[in-house]
C-alpha cells in the first residue's frame, strides 16, 4: 500500500504537506494538527486543499468506506456510546486488534501517551511486528524511529 499527499492544507494547523509512505515503514507525526491529519487520511474528516492518495486512487468522502476496509485506526481517546458494553476500551488491546486485523494500513493515535513502561513495550513490540509483516504504520510522536513528517 502507499499512502500519498498532496500539498494537503487543512486551514489553521498546516499548510502544502507533501510525503509518500510505502508498505513495510513506520512514520510518527509531529508538530502541530497530527490527530486531525490522521483523521483526514481515515477519512473522517475533510481536507482543505490538495488531496491524499491510496494506491494511486483518491481519497474523497465517498471513496473513503472503500479505503478504510484496508485500515485499522485507533483513536488516542474512545469513547463507547451509551448501550454498548462489548466495545474493548483498553488502548493495548485496541492496538493488538489492529495489527491482528491483517489490514495493510495501521492508523494509531498517539500509542504511547499515558500508558505504563510494560504498556508501551507491549505496543512496541505490536507495531513493530506489523512494519516487520510489510505493513505501513502511521503514529503520533513514534519513539521507536526516528522516520518522522514534521508538520
Amino acid at each position: 500500500m502507499m499512502l500519498e499527499l498532496h500539498n494537503v492544507t487543512i486551514e489553521g494547523l498546516f499548510t502544502g504537506l507533501s510525503a509518500t509512505i510505502a508498505d513495510g515503514q513506520m512514520v510518527g507525526l509531529q508538530g502541530r494538527g497530527k490527530t486531525t491529519l490522521l483523521r483526514a487520511i481515515v477519512g473522517l474528516i475533510p481536507i482543505d486543499r490538495g488531496h491524499i492518495c491510496i494506491d494511486g486512487e483518491l481519497l474523497t468522502p465517498e471513496s473513503a468506506p472503500y479505503f478504510r476496509r484496508f485500515m485499522a485506526y485507533v483513536p488516542q481517546r474512545l469513547t463507547v456510546p451509551e448501550g454498548y458494553t462489548k466495545v474493548p476500551t483498553d488502548y493495548v488491546e485496541l492496538v493488538r486488534r489492529a495489527v491482528e486485523s491483517g489490514k495493510q494500513l495501521l492508523v494509531i493515535d498517539a500509542p504511547f501517551v499515558s500508558l505504563d513502561s510494560e504498556e508501551q513495550q507491549t505496543v512496541a513490540r505490536l507495531l513493530i511486528e506489523a512494519v516487520q509483516q510489510g505493513r505501513l504504520v502511521l503514529t503520533v510522536m513514534n519513539p521507536l524511529n526516528d522516520n518522522y513528517i514534521q508538520l
